[in-house]
């Protein structure tokens, strides 16, 4: 029998993307699909949109404004395929998206499948792809969505087997990270990962989206969000100790980079939140200078950052 797949939409302040989003769901070569819409109380014309699609695959709801995290969570409740992806509502799918990734998933019997994606910058598209296609392990993906992020810890390049997230939910309490908290959850009870080393998805450049405001990724604690939902992700799930590493070296480098935009005037934080990255500065510098994931030159970089903050533009 053939398979089909669920795919959730978050739809939010969409009305100028939805339909070119929609319509490249509809026109992927496997039909075998049902696109669940969630307008996450939209303030514009995006439910309007959304409700005049007639396509017996589509499902529309209708919610109050309650977050991403909430609106996934309703799609997976919805979800009646036997795989499940995304996709971001400014965004949009290649044709064979779907019937790549749930090839790769069926003929690798991988629970959950990884594919590579265009990102939109000064109005053309990179291919995030730079390895071959693979099988791969927990730490392969830590590494991939920490430093480079090839993988990404987003939702919408992951097709995953609906039995793997079976009563799995997006933590509604994370404002960010909140996509690679719900892979570590995938991950932890899948038994085979694949990479699929093609761009099929195309990450548009959105300049109204919450994270390219500055002010929307530190806490109201006098924190960064990132390190919040780190020290969360690290607390729930086990890891070696190689993404361990991986991820305090990480946290480490965010610490520098942000205290170093404090110290240009880009952010006007207050003396607790420099006193927050100085503590993560210390606590994780060891292990990002013995680490072999970062190159000499990247080292030199950020220690530069990190000492001589006011003169690193």
């Amino acid at each position: 029998m053939e398979k089909k797949v669920s795919i959730i939409v978050s739809v939010y302040k969409a009305e100028e993307f939805i339909k070119r989003c929609v319509d490249s769901l509809l026109r992927q070569t496997y039909q075998n699909i049902e696109i669940i819409l969630i307008e996450d109380g939209s303030p514009d014309r995006s439910g309007e949109i959304i409700d005049n699609y007639t396509d017996p695959r589509i499902k529309v709801v209708h919610n109050p404004n309650l977050g991403v995290s909430h609106t996934r969570n309703v799609g997976l409740a919805l979800a009646s395929g036997d795989y499940v992806t995304f996709c971001d509502s400014d965004d949009y799918y290649s044709l064979d998206h779907v019937e790549k990734v749930l090839h790769a998933a069926i003929d690798q019997d991988a629970d959950i499948v990884i594919s590579g994606y265009y990102l939109e910058g000064e109005g053309s598209f990179t291919s995030s792809v730079k390895m071959r296609s693979h099988v791969i392990n927990q730490d392969e993906v830590v590494k991939h969505y920490c430093i480079d992020n090839e993988f990404g810890g987003f939702c919408w390049n992951k097709l995953y087997k609906k039995k793997v997230i079976a009563g799995n939910h997006f933590p509604e309490d994370l404002d960010i990270l909140e996509d690679t908290y719900f892979l570590c959850l995938g991950m932890q009870r899948a038994q085979k990962m694949y990479y699929l080393a093609e761009p099929l998805y195309y990450y548009c450049d959105n300049p109204d989206s919450a994270v390219r405001n500055i002010t929307n990724l530190f806490s109201d604690h006098d924190s960064l969000k990132c390190a919040d939902s780190y020290d969360k992700i690290m607390c729930d799930f086990d890891f070696s100790k190689p993404a361990l590493d991986i991820i305090h070296s990480t946290m480490f480098s965010i610490a520098v980079d942000f205290r170093h935009t404090m110290y240009l005037g880009m952010y006007s934080g207050n003396q607790a939140l420099l006193d927050s990255f100085n503590r993560n500065i210390k606590k994780y510098r060891s292990d990002y200078y013995s680490s072999k994931e970062y190159s000499l030159e990247s080292k030199i970089k950020t220690t530069v950052k990190w000492l001589l903050p006011k003169l690193h533009k």
